[in-house]
């Protein structure tokens, strides 16, 4: 059966109209009309400049009503997309994680580490990850080739962590680690509004989770590798060939990336002008557009007193802490729990197994029931049993249940699904390029903060019992679940104001100013059909 709020009218001179937020207004829904297509969202300019408009139009809306056309459509989409984005946040999360591998191969007696040197490396990556995270967000949004820019980066870092394998000092691999941020900053928020810009809401979290999951599956991959590496005897250290592998490798999916990714639905190569029809009408429904390369200074300033956006940020610190201590410091917490560094390097990879499966799961889930933040919680809270049991069994740095604490240690790798579920809130929850871009860099920046106030929560000093660190997981997780409830109560409210603000209004009205508002590249506070996900 045909959905309505797609059709186009082929009776009118117009098929396009209805998107058109140009067009004039009346005292009601004066608050939505753009005044140029710089204004409006790329799909308009699109949909308005097409020479053969009203013929394609027609032939995406057919693709739409037929059942087997719509199915092969968001196949295409899913294969086009999802691989890419999974191969690039794969090696993103290797990339920045070899680190712990190489601490128990020999990278701190090689280079001289000494006291918090190796603390002081985790945290430099994501200094140089925040010092770059607000410039590379606008320079991709005025670039507007988002698949051209994220294989550029890719590839630089790819060589930057080549070059971590002729670091002899604390110095030299300072310097690789701060680059190496710089150029991986860019990752999470393209991919969050590359994701926005394809698929519906009620479709966003599981794909979130696709590429997510790869965060788990590194620790396999990487544990996996680290530990083969590990035996090859030779005059030259493991671990240097260990970079040089895993920099090679990025450089080649970079090269991928900047061929093959698409930077929108308006600008797939592979994609004929009907299915990009398709393709931006199947998300009309979210409200939030797909790009325009115009910054917004209304829109920059409205993401700064969003309250919202703020709390997400803050869900994110809370978050991040646990993963900036877990994350460079798991190998070695298994060493303190009385395992040998190669034992330690493989057993890391159960705990990426639970990890991908929890991420596939909540991601599955928070789309079925059309709620983040019921299942974030329920992702979060057997991390916060863990770091309980790694006190409860290791107190002082004196293990009193090995087995028990590797069990405890693979209880770790479920909470990393509430970043992804911040993620796909972001990419669910708000409209208007501009905001997207302000709001997703914000995010990132509290990310950035979180994991590095969580490589200064494992002090040496305390070593081998990390005590501090492994608290810092329950309290800053602990207060994450509360930060949930908070957001979910706002965002109903919000809900709550909208439905309000449309119960008066005339049914066939309030569907005329709904086509206009779907690529108008609108805010989400500033559509009254916007739909907050809980």
């Amino acid at each position: 059966m045909a959905n309505t709020s797609h059709a186009f009218d082929p009776g009118k001179c117009d098929p396009l109209a209805a998107f058109d937020g140009r067009k004039e207004s009346t005292a009601t829904d004066s608050g939505i009309t753009v005044n140029s297509l710089k204004d409006a969202d790329e799909a308009l300019s699109f949909l308005e400049n097409h020479p053969h408009s009203a013929q394609i139009g027609e032939e995406g809306l057919a693709i739409l009503e037929d059942p087997v056309r719509l199915k092969r459509l968001i196949r295409k989409i899913d294969f086009t997309i999802a691989p890419l984005l999974a191969a690039v946040y794969f090696l993103q999360f290797l990339d920045k994680t070899t680190l712990s591998y190489t601490a128990v191969m020999g990278i701190r007696t090689d280079t001289h580490l000494k006291g918090q040197d190796y603390s002081n490396l985790s945290m430099l990556f994501y200094i140089g990850f925040l010092a770059a995270e607000f410039p590379t967000q606008f320079l991709a949004q005025r670039i507007s080739r988002l698949g051209l820019y994220l294989g550029i980066n890719i590839m630089i870092w790819g060589l930057i962590l080549a070059f971590h394998a002729a670091c002899t000092s604390f110095a030299g691999l300072s310097v690789v680690r701060t680059l190496l941020g710089v150029f991986e900053s860019c990752v999470a928020p393209i991919l969050v509004l590359i994701i926005a810009m394809w698929y519906k809401k009620e479709e966003q979290g599981r794909r979130v989770s696709w590429f997510y999951v790869c965060n788990s599956l590194t620790q396999i991959f990487g544990g996996s590798v680290a530990y083969g590496v590990s035996h090859v005897n030779g005059r030259f250290a493991t671990w240097r060939i260990f970079y040089i592998a895993i920099g090679v490798l990025t450089m080649l999916v970079g090269l991928f990336v900047a061929i093959f990714l698409p930077d929108s639905p308006v600008k797939a190569r592979r994609f004929t002008d009907a299915e990009k029809v398709a393709a931006l009408l199947r998300v009309k429904g979210n409200q939030s557009g797909t790009q325009n390369a115009h910054l917004k200074k209304a829109q920059v300033l409205e993401t700064f007193k969003d309250i919202r956006i703020w709390l997400v940020c803050l869900a994110t610190l809370l978050s991040s802490i646990p993963n900036g201590g877990i994350s460079n410091f798991q190998s070695i917490l298994l060493t303190t729990f009385g395992y040998t560094s190669q034992q330690a390097l493989i057993y890391n990879t159960p705990t990426g197994a639970i990890g991908a499966i929890c991420v596939l799961l909540i991601g599955y889930l928070s789309d079925k029931w059309h709620d983040r933040s019921l299942v974030m919680l329920i992702a979060v809270i057997p991390t916060i049993l863990g770091a309980g049991l790694m006190i409860g069994l290791d107190p002082d740095g004196i293990p009193k249940n090995k087995p028990g604490l590797l069990a405890a240690s693979f209880l770790t790798g479920t909470f990393g699904a509430a970043f992804m579920l911040l993620l796909a809130w972001n990419a669910s929850n708000i409209a208007g390029h501009s905001k997207k871009v302000t709001a997703n860099a914000l995010t990132l920046v509290a990310f950035c903060l979180g994991n590095i106030l969580g490589t200064q929560t494992f002090q040496d000093k305390e070593a081998p019992g990390y005590r501090s660190g492994k608290i810092s997981i329950i309290a800053t997780l602990a207060a994450l679940c509360l930060v949930v409830i908070i957001l979910r109560l706002y965002n109903d409210k919000l809900n709550r104001r909208n439905a309000s603000a449309l119960a008066g209004m005339d049914e066939s009205e309030r569907e005329r100013l709904r086509e206009k508002t779907a690529f108008a590249d609108r805010t989400d506070r500033g559509n009254v059909f916007f739909e907050y996900t809980h």
